[in-house]
């Protein structure tokens, strides 16, 4: 998952390695709402819940079959 490493890379500079990186791990264990994404056919981490403001844009990624997508929770 290229796309998603540097993407995640990215998120580490913007929010800090810690905080992505708790995102990351907490999702990992199938805590909803702080770290999802796909990329060309694969997924990492817990889709968001329905009642989430981004929940329409993982919709969204995931009707259109795009080939990446990156939602994480925000500071």
């Amino acid at each position: 998952m290229p796309e998603t490493a540097l993407w995640v890379d990215s998120k580490r500079k913007e929010f800090g390695l810690e905080f992505v990186n708790g995102c990351i791990k907490e999702a990992m264990s199938g805590v909803p709402g702080r770290f999802y994404a796909l990329e060309n056919g694969h997924v990492l981490g817990t889709p968001f819940p329905a009642t989430h403001p981004i929940a329409q844009e993982q919709r969204f990624a995931l009707l259109t079959g795009c080939t990446f997508a990156g939602f994480i929770a925000t500071p």
